[in-house]
C-alpha cells in the first residue's frame, strides 16, 4: 500500500510566484487495483503522482510504501525506490528521439549493471509483448502515435515495477488508441500490477479498469470511491 498522510506541497516558497498546488491532502493506494486521479487542469493530479511515485517531496505530511516512512529518505535511496518500484507513462511518451525502440526501452535499466546481452534480450521480449518486435531497430520518431504509445508503455515495464503510475496517458490519442491503452492497463492489472492514473478523460475514469476514483479540485481531495 501507498499512503499519503496530510501531505502539502509548495512552489517558490517565500516568494511572490509562491504556489500551493496541494494542500493537506491524505490517500491510499491499495496494491493489485487502479486509483484514477479525476479532475481539471490544475487541480494537483500531476504533483500527487509526482509525489507518490516518489519524483517529488512534499513540502509538508509524510508519504508510506509498504508502511515504510519514505518522505525524508536520502535522495539515493528515493532513486532505487523509483526504478525498483515505479513505472512511468507520461503525457508526452518522453522518448528518446534519434534512438531506436529497443534503446529507449533499455535505457531505465542501464544503471543497475545488468549485462547488456540479458538487459537486451528483455527489452526485446518487451516489445514483443506489444506487437512491436519488427520496429525494434526503428527511431522513434518513425514511429506511429499507437507504436511510440505502446514503446513508452514498454519502456516502463523494463525494470519490472509492481506499481504503474501513468499521467494523463490518453491526452494526445484517439478514440482507439485510448481504448487500446484501456486495455493495456487491464492486462497489466490482471498479472499483479497497480495502476495509478491521473486523467481528466471520461475513457479512463469511466472505464471497467477503474477500482477507484479519486476526485481531485484545487489541490485537494474531494471525493474518492468505487468506480462506476
Amino acid at each position: 500500500m501507498i499512503s499519503a498522510r496530510d501531505i502539502s506541497k509548495v512552489f517558490n516558497a517565500g516568494r511572490p510566484s509562491e504556489f500551493t498546488a496541494l494542500h493537506g491532502v491524505s490517500l491510499d493506494i491499495r496494491l493489485h487495483e487502479t486509483t484514477v486521479l479525476k479532475g481539471p487542469s490544475g487541480s494537483g493530479k500531476t504533483t500527487l503522482l509526482a509525489l507518490l511515485g516518489c519524483m517529488s517531496r512534499p513540502t509538508t505530511g509524510r508519504i508510506f510504501l509498504n508502511d515504510r516512512e519514505i518522505t525524508s529518505l536520502p535522495e539515493r535511496f528515493l532513486t532505487e525506490i523509483r526504478r525498483s518500484t515505479f513505472g512511468f507513462v507520461f503525457q508526452q511518451f518522453n522518448l528518446i528521439k534519434g534512438i531506436s525502440a529497443l534503446e529507449n526501452v533499455m535505457a531505465p535499466a542501464y544503471p543497475t549493471g545488468e549485462k547488456f546481452s540479458l538487459l537486451r534480450r528483455r527489452a526485446l521480449a518487451a516489445l514483443e509483448m506489444f506487437n512491436l518486435e519488427k520496429r525494434a531497430d526503428a527511431k522513434v520518431e518513425w514511429l506511429s502515435g499507437g507504436e511510440a504509445q505502446r514503446v513508452a508503455i514498454a519502456r516502463a515495464l523494463i525494470n519490472n515495477p509492481t506499481v504503474i503510475i501513468a499521467d494523463e496517458p490518453t491526452a494526445h490519442l484517439d478514440t482507439r488508441l485510448a481504448h487500446e491503452f484501456i486495455g493495456i492497463m487491464a492486462d497489466l492489472k490482471a498479472k499483479g500490477s497497480t495502476i495509478i492514473l491521473a486523467s481528466h478523460d471520461p475513457i479512463v475514469y469511466d472505464s471497467e479498469l477503474a477500482d477507484r476514483v479519486v476526485e481531485m479540485r484545487d489541490g485537494q481531495v474531494v471525493s474518492q470511491g468505487i468506480s462506476a
